[in-house]
């Protein structure tokens, strides 16, 4: 009777442990210290899930604790320093009320905290450095504060109904904000500000001792280049409060920078471009565009009534007139690659238009530009590429439209109805666009510029970081017409790509230099 009675206890024993007690394991964001000498993750992490109370230690990183279950009693849990926190960080936890940050933070992710129906309060009491973008929360029904008590370098985030926290009537600051994603939610602080407050300068001067740290280690991966630029806005505020850090901080920038483009943004990436060269002799290739009067051409205008579509005013009324009506006909899909079938207008419409689908910038390219053809207007299907070509699969191609008033080619964008001016509102060309992206002159992007009419594009977003990644190399074809690639039964052209002095490109047939050449009028034979 005893020896089973013992048994019984030692059974329950193992059952309390198995059912209360989870060992919490490193989640693999990273695989190597985020700075050099400091332990990733601890050896050994346990955690009960029926605490109601957790708190976690200072470490490199830390995972999505959902993972491993709902932790039902979990009421409140507490968080020491920490290198990287993920998106989804607590998730679906029934009766968590309270979260505290209380050490330094160097980069959170965005959609942090989510679905957990009783939280009321966030309170971040130490710095931090970076944050994810404007989805930070999500589905807090009764979150009623979130409180910053120390500095934070970059914060990306932003509320909105959408989001799902409806008695969070903004955030409170009790530290000071660098700069801000959304002025309307919170202002930065200015340097009058700083100046008078020695708690904030004290925890601005700890965030650039870890911002060298990350800057100079081995291996920090993509967290090099997020923190870099997060010493961009602090290196220069510690340079007027006269910190003795402001110089360390700028020395470990200029280490990071040397060690290649692992930093730097996608405008400092094409800011940096060699120059281009002219040629000392004109290349035996040839630019060559359909007459309107090709069989396909003619089809694809009859087809679409496409004399009505561009109309009868100047020739830039008629080229806007046919970027939008490729814009608004074919939807952008970027996923779904080009229509099965011959690449020309009609199989793409009818395509898209059968299946309920779009297609991706290419397909839509060379669409506008059959669309123009079609209309005696000599045009360009151009692929922008980025410098990483091999590493990063994302290029973009727009078109490039004669314009004979002007004397030059425009740039045309039927993906995002997008054309480019200057500061007088002269259309410009992609080589013209480049020039003033590399010296910050002025430029404008169409104030309709849209993705499918859902999402308006910005300037910023827009030019200065997705067209500035991939305008480092670009590619035309030397014959343009209805099918310019793919399944047809014609001439195919060959790829000519523009690329800056002692880059190539090998996925092109001719690699020039000379833009000059490039940028060629229509007549130029």
């Amino acid at each position: 009777m005893i020896k089973s009675l013992l048994s019984l206890a030692s059974l329950l024993i193992a059952l309390t442990i198995n059912a209360d007690d989870i060992v919490i394991k490193s989640p693999g964001y990273f695989t190597e210290p985020i700075r050099d000498g400091h332990q990733l993750f601890p050896d050994s992490l346990v955690l009960s899930t029926d605490a109601e109370e957790i708190e976690i230690p200072s470490m490199g990183m830390f995972g999505r604790l959902g993972n491993y279950g709902k932790f039902p009693n979990l009421r409140k849990i507490t968080f020491g320093d920490v290198d990287y926190l993920p998106g989804g960080l607590l998730s679906d936890m029934p009766n968590l009320e309270e979260v505290v940050f209380n050490g330094m933070i160097g980069h959170f992710d965005c959609t942090f905290i989510s679905n957990c129906p009783k939280l009321k309060t966030i309170t971040f009491k130490g710095p931090i450095v970076t944050t994810g973008g404007p989805g930070f929360l999500y589905n807090l029904p009764n979150l009623e504060k979130v409180v910053f008590e120390s500095v934070v370098v970059a914060l990306g985030i932003d509320l909105a109904t959408r989001h799902l926290c409806p008695k969070l009537n903004g955030i409170t600051c009790n530290g000071a904000f660098l700069k801000v994603y959304n002025d309307s939610l919170t202002l930065a602080a200015t340097i009058d500000q700083l100046k008078a407050d020695p708690r904030l300068i004290a925890d601005m001067e700890r965030i650039a001792k870890w911002q060298s740290e990350v800057l100079r280690a081995k291996n920090p991966k993509w967290m090099r280049k997020w923190q870099y630029q997060a010493a961009k806005i602090l290196q220069p505020i510690l340079t007027e409060l006269d910190s003795p850090e402001a110089d360390s901080l700028k020395s470990s920038m200029e280490y990071a920078w040397n060690l290649g483009d692992d930093v730097k943004n996608e405008l400092e990436v094409l800011k940096a471009s060699p120059a281009y060269s002219k040629l000392d002799s004109v290349p035996d290739i040839k630019f060559q565009y359909a007459n309107p009067t090709d069989s396909l051409l003619t089809m694809s205008r009859e087809r679409f009534n496409l004399d009505s579509i561009a109309g009868n005013g100047d020739d830039i009324s008629r080229i806007k007139n046919l970027l939008y009506w490729v814009h608004n006909n074919i939807s952008h899909d970027g996923s779904n690659g080009l229509a099965p079938g011959g690449r020309n207008l009609r199989n793409t419409y009818d395509s898209a238009l059968r299946d309920s689908c779009g297609y991706n910038c290419r397909a839509l390219a060379i669409c506008l530009a059959e669309a123009l053809l079609a209309e005696g207007i000599p045009a360009r299907y151009i692929t922008c590429l980025p410098k990483a070509w091999d590493t990063d699969n994302d290029c973009h191609v727009i078109c490039v439209a004669w314009n004979e008033s002007l004397g030059k080619w425009i740039w045309v964008d039927p993906t995002f109805a997008a054309y480019v001016t200057d500061e007088n509102g002269v259309m410009l060309h992609p080589g013209e666009v480049r020039y003033r992206l590399q010296h910050d002159m002025p430029l404008i992007l169409n104030e309709d510029a849209n993705w499918n009419n859902i999402r308006t594009e910005t300037k910023e977003d827009y030019l200065d970081y997705y067209m500035a990644k991939n305008l480092y190399i670009i590619e035309a074809n030397t014959l343009n017409q209805a099918e310019p690639e793919g399944e047809s039964s014609h001439k195919q052209g060959f790829h000519v790509a523009l690329v800056p002095q002692g880059i190539t490109y090998p996925y092109s047939n001719y690699n020039i230099t000379d833009e000059e050449w490039f940028w060629q009028s229509p007549e130029l034979k």
